[in-house]
């Protein structure tokens, strides 16, 4: 493929709801421009863009697939993208390599949930947007009535460029509306003061003129032009080719990107898109691929990258030295010398990089990473045998690093290694590749509840340890007190021994015994916090007394007097934060209620409504399919630390029997 100047060159991601036919458009796409000989089919596994065995077998998109077609003289790139919620994180992705999304809309099924995410996305990253009203010849289909939410629901200046000749089986052309329409004549016209003036003075606007400001209008988001399609009849596909060449900006038009000063945030400067200019990319994605090696997929803003050439490494300050660079037509790989301005392709075993990473001759310069939603639907996750600890913990990394909607940690408290994604199938396809790609099988739990324990009351106790066997014993006495301190305090110890009862030496291997029963816990396995320890008494032994001893007598002590100090277990309660369509709010609210939460306020965000509560960790282990269910989808939330509190009584005596039972079930 010869390569192209920026003005030649369109990136475009295609995003929308499950079932909206985007992978099957990208077909009829790369079909009808000549990129392919023959067009497959996602039900039969045979498309260019679905081409993974968990996609062939689920017959929908998991990851973001690349392809493109030469047409008319211009570049064609596009980023696939997959429409369940589940696997969002590729839609944020394919933002950093796109100049354009296309949001494509099912004709008889509408506006869904996932519609709704995808256009925010694109607004947040002030993305240009087409609408694609797919699927126009489906019997239940109605273009003029999706249309119509499309204008009600996410932006008025959604306007046909073309439109079906009718609705239904009788589909069969499209008619090109920028001739014919005066509100997109007008759309266009308005978004330039300068034309805007003259068109009010009767003075008539040349078609170039129309055409270039068309481009302006769009970019600016001004405008987002609606066209009308079939991905399976190939109908209206060709206008769709010709819309992309004409109206879409290219990867020479300014978007208004900007990177910052890494340490202050601050300094924003244009990026540059000029193809004379020094090299800058911006990795969009990485993939660990056990056979080919690390894949770092890149979108060229600016100057060029060539094979066996090299670049800053952000992370290290170092120069990398480039092996073999690759184009993608699905899962087909294209080995290319170059890759210039506006190009999209992969980097082949090159360690070290993270997608989102701002690659330039800087490595003090930075672009923003998008707000991705934090993965809550949470699993603690271990290998199934010990036989694979080590394959498990060089493996589990990799492909958490692949996803920008998995993430992966050690709870401090339990020790859980705790991976955490969108939903229960996201992470039941990261499970299935663990197996398929490096052969490993997992056992997943629900996380334990981090949940803490402390006194409430004062208590006192004494322990003798004395143990004789044969040889030298084993003797220590331990007098101590505890009292509750306040939240945060850890562990406060007073050696108050006089007249030498116990020796200094003794008195630190008591607090030894202490401080590892604290992380042992007295009631239900839990770290022991905020308590007063006072040692004030005791005895030794001149042959029997040795460190053991006191480290025994004054973990045992210490038991006693916790539970004669009326021990209580404390509860995570985290801020929840969830945002919701309004007219569930009903159901929300009680649903929180449900689950012992304690509402702190409601603001409302057009037909949104976003609420805050504290309620306990312990409650919100089914939340993400919960509220899925309630909002059929439309609902978000997020999850912040906020604080402890004692548990109700019922609840810790449920943890506790639950501590008992499975202790006694080990031994």
């Amino acid at each position: 493929m010869a390569a192209k100047s920026p003005d030649k060159i369109r990136n475009i991601a295609f995003a929308g709801h499950s079932t909206c036919g985007k992978t099957t458009l990208v077909e009829s796409l790369l079909f009808t421009g000549g990129g392919i000989d023959r067009k497959g089919s996602v039900d039969d596994g045979t498309s260019v863009c679905d081409y993974d065995d968990q996609e062939k077998a689920r017959n929908h998109s998991i990851d973001l697939a690349c392809a493109s077609v030469d047409s008319q003289d211009t570049l064609l790139q596009f980023v696939d993208t997959p429409g369940y919620r589940d696997f969002i994180g590729q839609v944020y992705c394919s933002v950093a390599a796109a100049d354009l999304m296309v949001i494509v809309i099912c004709a008889d099924e509408g506006i869904r949930p996932n519609t709704r995410k995808v256009w925010e996305i694109a607004k947040d990253a002030n993305l240009p947007c087409f609408v694609v009203i797919n699927r126009v010849d489906r019997e239940h289909s109605d273009f003029d009535g999706v249309l119509e939410k499309v204008q009600g629901q996410l932006d008025a200046s959604c306007l046909a460029i073309t439109s079906p000749n009718e609705s239904g089986a009788g589909f069969s052309s499209v008619e090109d509306a920028l001739g014919s329409s005066d509100d997109l004549m007008e759309s266009v016209i308005e978004s330039n003061d300068e034309l805007m003036e003259r068109y009010l003075e009767g003075e008539e606007i040349s078609p170039e003129e129309i055409s270039k400001q068309f481009v302006e209008a769009v970019s600016s988001r001004s405008l987002f032009p609606v066209f009308a399609a079939s991905s399976l009849t190939d109908v209206g596909v060709k206008e769709l080719i010709d819309g992309f060449v004409r109206y879409a900006p290219s990867a020479a038009h300014d978007l208004g990107r900007e990177h910052v000063d890494l340490d202050s945030g601050e300094d924003s400067q244009a990026v540059s898109i000029a193809a004379d200019a020094p090299f800058s990319a911006r990795v969009f994605r990485v993939v660990s691929d056990p056979f080919v090696g690390k894949l770092t997929y890149l979108r060229i803003y600016s100057g060029s990258i060539s094979q066996n050439g090299s670049f800053l490494n952000p992370h290290t300050g170092k120069q990398e030295k480039v092996g073999k660079l690759i184009r993608f037509q699905g899962k087909e790989q294209e080995a290319v010398e170059q890759f210039g301005a506006g190009e999209i392709g992969a980097l082949i075993k090159v360690e070290g990089l993270h997608t989102f990473d701002y690659l330039t001759s800087d490595s003090k310069r930075s672009m923003a990473a998008p707000s991705i939603p934090s993965p809550m639907s949470g699993l603690a996750t271990t290998p199934k045998t010990k036989a694979d600890e080590k394959k498990f913990a060089e493996s589990y990394v990799k492909l958490v690093e692949e996803d920008v909607c998995l993430t992966s940690k050690r709870n401090d408290r339990t020790g859980e290694l705790v991976i955490s994604g969108v939903s229960a199938l996201h992470l039941q396809i990261l499970w299935e590749r663990l197996k398929a790609r490096y052969g490993v099988e997992v056992a997943t739990r629900l996380p334990a509840t981090p949940y803490l324990e402390t006194v409430s009351a004062k208590g006192d106790a004494q322990y003798r340890h004395k143990k004789q066997s044969g040889g030298s014993g084993e003797f220590a006495e331990v007098w101590l007190r505890v009292e509750p301190t306040e939240r945060g305090a850890g562990l406060e110890f007073v050696n108050s021994i006089f007249g030498g009862a116990i020796s200094q030496s003794y008195v630190q291997s008591v607090e030894k015994g202490i401080t590892a029963m604290m992380k042992d816990g007295v009631l239900a396995g839990c770290e022991f916090v905020d308590i007063k320890v006072e040692v004030y008494d005791g005895k030794e032994h001149p042959v029997d007394s040795k460190d053991v001893a006191f480290q025994k007598a004054g973990r045992e002590a210490f038991k006693l007097a916790v539970n004669s100090a009326k021990p209580v277990l404390l509860e995570p309660i985290v801020i929840l934060e969830v945002t919701f369509p309004s007219e569930y709010t009903g159901d929300i609210q009680g649903d929180i209620t449900r689950r012992r939460g304690r509402v702190q306020g409601v603001d409302s965000i057009g037909d949104f409504q976003t609420i805050k509560a504290l309620v306990p960790l312990a409650e919100l282990s089914d939340y993400a399919s919960s509220l899925g269910s309630v909002t059929g989808g439309q609902g978000s939330y997020n999850i912040e630390e906020g604080h402890y509190e004692t548990a109700p009584a019922q609840v810790q005596q449920k943890v506790i029997e639950t501590y008992n039972s499975s202790r006694n079930q080990e031994e």
